[in-house]
This record gives C-alpha cells, structure tokens and sequence, in this order.
C-alpha cells in the first residue's frame, strides 16, 4: 500500500471519534485479545486499519508490528511541514500553565498571533478548544499546529507534563525554547519514583531541542540537571543574580499589586503589575524571558506588563469589604507551601487561613506532607474533599488531618469555602486551593459541575 495515499487520508485512534474513510490505528488489539470496539470501528467504514494482528473482516488491514511506532512516525510525516517557525516547550512541576498564558497575553498585548496548547485548551487567533490533558495526544497537537499555522500563527507555546513526555505526545517534535520551572514530588502514582519523574521530564531536552535551542531555568534546576544535560550546544538565560542580559533588582509589594524593577542590558526599568506574590512575578519573567528568545523586543514587553492580568485559577484576588480570599490551583506539597510563603510575604499583616484537601487514586504520600505544611504555617485549617474519585473521601481527610491536628474537617466542599469564608476576620487571608480553574468534583468516579471560583464569588456577594 503506497504511503502517499495513507498520509492524504483523516488519521484516527479513538473509534469514538472515527469518521467514513479515516485511516484507523488500532491501539487496544493485539494478538491475544481483539479491539472490544471492533464492531462499531468496522460499521463506520474506515478506509484502513492498521492492526499488529490479522483480522477477519472485509477491510483493508495493514499489519505492523509496533501500532503505535508507526503511528507517530505517520503523523509526523504528515505534519511536518506544517508547523509554525517558533514552538516553545514548558515543564516543571508547577508554573506551566501561568507560564504559557502569561507569554500567550504578551503576544496578544501586542497584537503577535500566538498558540497555546496546555491545560486551559487550544487557543489560537480564531481557535479555542476545551482539553482535558496537560499535553494532548500527539494527533491532537500536530493537528492544532498545522491549523495555527493556517492562520498565520508562527509562535506557539506547549505545556510539556511529564506523562505526555513519558509517553511520547510531543513525538519528534523540535523546540527553539524550553523552560524547566522547578522539580518537586508530584505524580509518583505514575512514575512511582523521583528520578523516574526526573528522567520523564529530561526527556524534552534530551530529544527535543534543536542544537541552537534556548533553555531557560534557575539555580536548582541548573544544579539537578547539568550533570544529565550536555549544556553546551544551547543558549541559558535565568534570573539569577549572575545573569548579564536580565536580572530582577526588586518586587514589592503594594496591596493587591506589585511594583517590579529589573536590569535588561544594563539599564533600569520599573513597572506595576497587577500580580501578587514572588511565584506569580518569577513565573512572568520566565514568559518574558521566552518572548525575547524568540525575538520579542523588550523595550515593547516591559510597556504592556502593566496590562497584563492573573491566570485564571492562580493565585486569583477577591475582596469584599473587610474579607479577602485568594483562589489557587495548588496541589502538591510544594505549591502548597509556596502559596503561603508568598501571600504571607506579601500580605505580611494577615494571618493564613486555607481550604483544602487532595485528590483521590493519586500519590498518597503528599496527603501527609500537605497536613503538615498546613498544620506548620496555617491559622485556621479546613480540610475537604478536592476529586476523590473513586476513592473513600473520608479515609483521605483522615490521612491529611492525622498531620494536621489543628484542622476541621468538612467533607462538602461548598460548605467548607462557606464555613471558612463565614468565620474569617479583618485581619485573616483565606486561600482556596487545590482546584483552580476547574469546574468540577470527580466523586464515585462521576464528574460532577463544582467551580471553586463561583462558589467564593457567590459566598461574598460578587456578582459580574
């Protein structure tokens, strides 16, 4: 069968989703057990299935011996010359999203056509599409990509998860920039250990980078990797003090704003953002730092950070006459602790209250280690369900608070934001964490419609 004909035709790999005369790669067959969607794949009338076994029906079957292989080495040939100029890749354990979306904003700011692929969906100059991954399958971004560049999108940026390294979603891709946010516990359901997760992240530097790439990353992050990384074939930049190009002088803090000064090639600029906390200023200067990499001017950056606005579901700001409650997608140990750092920093006149609790069928250990860092720097402590899935909610309330002596534990997750929102005093911050942006519970293995963000705005009385 010519390849030429195969690669004009719709690839598909979900049969939910296959359409008349797509080509149809078979991931669940195998030679001891046969796709259970076979049925429905074959009434649709694909016009190939590529399969690892025989199959008795009346389709045309093309047999491979690794599916998936030849899969990704399709759907690059496919695409290849279909990509924008200028792809820049995200990890880390936190920051990701806020970093995509802040260079997503400064782009627009500036009137750049821009992509972004990550948590917050495909987003593009007429494109906007809800994804449910971190990183998509490498169908979906290929695809996605092609059409930015149809509409004459060169710049896009990808959130690169450690699954979607791990399990090859940005296959051969090539990156100009890549940014490595910070390395902390997270995931280890999957990768059971932290060097496994560390290895799954390195995976972005090690095959997909082109030779004069950038990589853009602190102190840490330079010391844990440069032993594993050959660095020399790529261009650093960082904010740390012994930066020559960039460095940040100071970020203080002023109510709900932040007064930014920095050095760019040796002269002075200031500038307010409508940010708080080092974590949201530090992960803003990596997306500026990703912008100038690719040819943004700074002069034009540094006079629209002003205008540039919090990422929905971190560290999101709501007053109401004497309360104040800060809304945060922080989930790990160490988002946990950063969050209070920083609010604390920041607002160093209040006392941190917080709401929160861990998802369920997820890595357990942390639920010990976010009881603690609650327990150590909190005031007052609700503990709640966050997704539980199909887990007991109970038995992992229970495994956080055994760590957190001081907490109340309210399995409702509305009443809990009611209950703390309801007690706290003038001088008392209360953070919301775990959930962000996301507009649902997972419980008994059901999603169901919950939105953090509409639930404080509507126990403090702010309507739009």
């Amino acid at each position: 069968m010519k390849l030429n004909k195969i690669l004009n035709k719709n690839f598909c790999n979900d049969s939910r989703l296959l359409k008349k005369g797509d080509v149809f790669f078979d991931f669940l067959g195998n030679k001891k057990k046969i796709n259970p969607y076979l049925k429905t794949i074959i009434k649709k009338k694909p016009y190939l299935i590529v399969s690892n076994s025989k199959l008795n029906v009346k389709n045309k079957v093309l047999i491979k011996k690794n599916v998936k292989f030849f899969f990704f080495k399709l759907i690059h040939e496919k695409y290849k010359k279909k990509l924008p100029k200028n792809l820049v890749a995200v990890t880390g354990t936190n920051g990701k999203t806020s970093i995509a979306h802040f260079f997503y904003q400064i782009h627009n700011l500036l009137k750049i056509k821009c992509g972004m692929i990550g948590t917050l969906g495909f987003h593009g100059h007429k494109v906007f599409k809800k994804n449910n991954l971190t990183t998509p399958d490498s169908l979906q971004i290929y695809k996605h990509l092609s059409i930015f560049k149809k509409e004459g999108i060169q710049n896009v940026i990808i959130e690169a998860s450690s699954h979607g390294l791990d399990q090859n979603r940005l296959n051969k891709m090539k990156f100009r920039t890549a940014v490595f946010t910070n390395f902390t516990q997270d995931h280890l359901d999957y990768h059971k250990t932290m060097d496994s997760y560390l290895n799954s992240k390195l995976i972005l530097f090690k095959k997909h980078l082109k030779k004069d790439s950038t990589i853009i990353f602190n102190k840490q992050i330079f010391d844990l990797i440069k032993k594993k990384i050959n660095l020399k074939n790529y261009r650093i930049l960082g904010l740390d003090d012994n930066q020559k190009i960039f460095k940040i002088i100071s970020i203080k803090s002023q109510k709900d704003q932040t007064l930014l000064k920095v050095n760019f090639r040796n002269k002075i600029y200031i500038t307010n953002l409508h940010l708080v906390g080092k974590i949201q200023i530090l992960n803003l200067m990596q997306a500026v730092l990703c912008c100038l990499s690719i040819g943004i001017s700074f002069i034009k950056i540094i006079k629209i950070l002003k205008n540039i606005k919090p990422v929905f579901g971190r560290l999101n700001i709501f007053r109401k006459k004497n309360k104040l409650v800060v809304l945060d997608y922080a989930h790990t140990p160490d988002g946990i602790k950063k969050v209070i750092e920083t609010l604390k920093s920041h607002y160093n006149n209040f006392k941190i209250n917080i709401v929160f609790g861990c998802g369920g069928q997820r890595d357990v250990s942390k639920r010990a280690k976010m009881g603690k860092i609650a327990n150590d720097n909190c005031n007052k402590i609700y503990i709640t369900d966050d997704n539980p899935r199909n887990e007991n909610p109970t038995k992992i309330r229970k495994q956080i608070k055994k760590f957190c002596k001081k907490a109340m534990e309210i399995g409702n997750r509305r009443l809990a934001i009611k209950t703390a929102i309801k007690k706290l005093k003038k001088d008392e911050l209360l953070i919301v964490a775990g959930k962000g942006h996301e507009n649902y519970q997972i419980i008994n293995g059901t999603k169901k419609p919950f939105s953090d963000y509409l639930t404080i705005k509507n126990f403090l009385k702010i309507y739009e």
